[in-house]
């Protein structure tokens, strides 16, 4: 008689576990059938257009700022008559240096030494390095193209200079 019971019990349990097992699948299949369903109803949207921003792609045509090549213009202090002829070389390369010179009568350099310029969006900075260990001079300049810089002496706005790429 025990093997009678131990023989009904486990015809009920394989019932039970087919009924456990056929549910599994058929969950599994409408859960796959869903996913599958959802992934080609977004596949099938069409994409949203967007407004063209001519910002950005301006930003993305328009070439970095460029300090590099002959400058020349001159230096002065505003209200005063006196003016100096400047000239700058900023040589092409990475740490973008060169040489400036003020020019005297008959075209002659009175004064020179090294220039290294350091550059933003359309700011430049530059330091006028001079001979004989005297301090440098650094100016602060916008430059609103590549071809013209205006510029103030730090820690005297009255003095200007201005430059032209030639």
């Amino acid at each position: 008689m025990d093997k009678n019971i131990k023989n009904q019990s486990l015809s009920v349990v394989r019932p039970v576990t087919s009924i456990i097992l056929a549910t599994l699948m058929a969950v599994s299949f409408s859960s796959a059938m869903a996913i599958l369903g959802k992934t080609s109803q977004v596949l099938a949207n069409p994409l949203k257009s967007q407004q063209v921003n001519h910002l950005q792609i301006n930003e993305v045509i328009t070439s970095p700022s460029s300090i590099v090549g002959n400058w020349k213009g001159s230096l002065y202090s505003q209200g005063d008559d006196v003016v100096t002829s400047v000239e700058m070389v900023i040589k092409q390369g990475a740490n973008q240096q060169g040489t400036w010179k003020f020019i005297g009568e008959n075209n002659t350099p009175f004064e020179s030494g090294a220039v290294v310029a350091s550059v933003g969006a359309n700011n430049v900075n530059l330091e006028f390095k001079q001979t004989n260990k005297k301090p440098s001079w650094f100016f602060k300049c916008k430059l609103p193209n590549n071809t013209k810089l205006s510029c103030e002496k730090v820690g005297n706005t009255l003095t200007k200079l201005t430059l032209k790429k030639i």
